[in-house]
C-alpha cells in the first residue's frame, strides 16, 4: 500500500514584492500546493523566534503543512527581496538565515518513516549545517520517491551540491535555463537538452525520470525508455513566482498515484498555469478547479 504523505525539506521565507510582504520558499510553497492536491504534507525546516519566524508558524499552520520538523532559533526568519520585471522573478537572498541552520540533532528519526516520498532543493543546502542535516535525512530515511527540484539561485551552489543531489534523488526537475547552467558546471561545456538529460542518467542510476520545464512551452520528459513533450496552455501572467513548485506538487501528487510520467505532467503544466494566472505564490484553488485536479490525478 503506497505511503501517501510528503516531507519536503528547506527554506522557509518572506518575499518581499513591490512593497508587500508573501509568505514563501520552494519548498513550503511546494507542501501547501500538495496540501491543496489533498494531501498530507510536512516541511523540514527552521525559523527564526523573531516576529517573521512567528509569523511564518501561523502561516503554514493556515495552509495545513506540518510541523514536526519545524525548528526555532535565533537566526533571522529568511527573507527575500523579489523584483518583477514582466512577470518574471529575480532574487536577493539574505544570507546567515535561520534555515541556514537546521540542525540534524533535532530531527526525529522516528517519524521519517511515517513519509514515502521526500522533496528537497538547493538553496538550503549553501550552509554546512542544514546541508549536514539533509544528509542525515537520507541516511536515515526509507522514502520509496525522492524528488529533486534544481531551483537553482545565484551564488547559493556549488558543484558538489548538485551532485549529491542527483545522487539522491529518484525524480529530478529543472528548466531550460538551468540545463544550461549544470551542463556547464558538471560537464564544462554548455550541452544541448537531450545530450544532457542522457549523460546525467547514465552518471546516475538512481534517476528515473527527468522533467525540464519550459513555462507555456510545457515541459520535456524523459526517461530509461521515453522522451517526450508535454504541452501546456498558455495562460495570462500575473506572475510567475510559486508556480514551479505548484508543477511540482501536482506533477508528484499525480505520479505517486499513478506512476504515469505523461499524466502527472498535463497535471503539473495545469496547475502551474493556474498559479502564473493569480497573483502569490500560493494561491487557493477554488472548489471547482480543486475537484477537477483530483478527478484527473486519480489512477
Amino acid at each position: 500500500m503506497e505511503n501517501t504523505k510528503v516531507l519536503a525539506f528547506g527554506e522557509v521565507l518572506w518575499d518581499f514584492i513591490e512593497g508587500y510582504k508573501h509568505f514563501g520558499g520552494a519548498p513550503v510553497n511546494f507542501a501547501a500546493h500538495m496540501v491543496q492536491c489533498g494531501r498530507e504534507a510536512s516541511i523540514v525546516t527552521a525559523v527564526g523566534t523573531d516576529k517573521l519566524g512567528d509569523q511564518a508558524v501561523e502561516e503554514m499552520t493556515k495552509l495545513g503543512v506540518g510541523q514536526d520538523f519545524v525548528q526555532r532559533n535565533s537566526h533571522l526568519t529568511g527573507r527575500v527581496m523579489v523584483f518583477l520585471e514582466e512577470g518574471q522573478p529575480t532574487y536577493r537572498i539574505r544570507n546567515d538565515v535561520a534555515y541556514d541552520y537546521i540542525e540534524q540533532s533535532g530531527i526525529d528519526t522516528a517519524k521519517l518513516n511515517e513519509y514515502g516520498a521526500f522533496y528537497f532543493g538547493t538553496l538550503a543546502q549553501r550552509h554546512p549545517v542544514s546541508k549536514a542535516a539533509m544528509d542525515f535525512i537520507m541516511a536515515r530515511g526509507s522514502f520509496n520517491t525522492i524528488f529533486y527540484d534544481v531551483n537553482l539561485r545565484r551564488d547559493a551552489y556549488t558543484k558538489e551540491v548538485i551532485e549529491s543531489s542527483f545522487g539522491y534523488c529518484t525524480i529530478a526537475k529543472m528548466n531550460d535555463e538551468e540545463v544550461r547552467v549544470l551542463s556547464s558546471l558538471l560537464y564544462e561545456s554548455e550541452m544541448s537538452q537531450d545530450d544532457f538529460t542522457v549523460r546525467i542518467l547514465a552518471d546516475y542510476p538512481n534517476i528515473d525520470l527527468l522533467i525540464i520545464t519550459g513555462g507555456g512551452q510545457g515541459c520535456v520528459i524523459r526517461t530509461r525508455s521515453e522522451h517526450y513533450r508535454v504541452s501546456a496552455k498558455m495562460m495570462p501572467v500575473k506572475d510567475s513566482v510559486g508556480a514551479g513548485d505548484a508543477f511540482c506538487a501536482a506533477f508528484l501528487n499525480t505520479y505517486l498515484r499513478t506512476k504515469d510520467p505523461r499524466k502527472s505532467a498535463r497535471i503539473g503544466n495545469l496547475v502551474g498555469g493556474f498559479v502564473v494566472s493569480e497573483s502569490g505564490a500560493i494561491p487557493i484553488y477554488p472548489e471547482q478547479f480543486r475537484r477537477k485536479i483530483e478527478i484527473l490525478s486519480e489512477g
